[in-house]
This record gives structure tokens, C-alpha cells and sequence, in this order.
């Protein structure tokens, strides 16, 4: 035997969370506001894809100043450059 129970609510007074409805943001908004894992994974992906193209062409103009001394493709002024971070 199972028994059923109804709430008995006035409409329009659901649980009183009827006029705060907050939508999963679109566009640039989702991106921003991620909360969801999924986004935040591709975020991730996107980040680490422009960050190798940015970083594999530079990578062979820095290795001959380290491979030994006197070897500079760069002046030591420009290396530096290339190589502190900018924050």
C-alpha cells in the first residue's frame, strides 16, 4: 500500500522563489561566470593551445643563449625581455 501526499499552495506562491529566477547565463557571460566544470576544462584547453602558440616560435630564438657561454642570438638586454615576467 502507498500513500500520496499533496501540498496544498496557493498559486503563484511555489516555494516563494517564483520572482528570483537566475538562468544559466549565454555568450561572453558564461564564459566568465563558469561555474561548471565543463566550461572551465575547455577554458583550460583554450589557455594552454594560445599559450603553446605563443611560446613554440619563441622557444628556438632562447635556446642558443643557453646552450653555452658566448652564444648569444640576442643581446643580453633584449633576452631579458623575452624572458622576465611581465605582471
Amino acid at each position: 500500500m502507498s500513500s500520496v501526499t499533496v501540498d496544498h499552495v496557493s498559486p503563484g506562491h511555489g516555494h516563494g522563489h517564483d520572482d528570483h529566477h537566475h538562468g544559466v547565463p549565454t555568450g561572453w557571460r558564461r564564459w566568465l561566470f563558469a561555474t561548471n566544470h565543463k566550461d572551465i576544462g575547455t577554458m583550460y584547453l583554450i589557455f594552454s593551445f594560445a599559450m603553446l602558440l605563443e611560446g613554440a616560435p619563441r622557444a628556438p630564438l632562447r635556446r642558443p643563449g643557453l646552450s653555452g657561454p658566448g652564444l648569444q642570438f640576442f643581446r643580453p638586454e633584449r633576452f631579458n625581455q623575452f624572458t622576465r615576467c611581465t605582471a
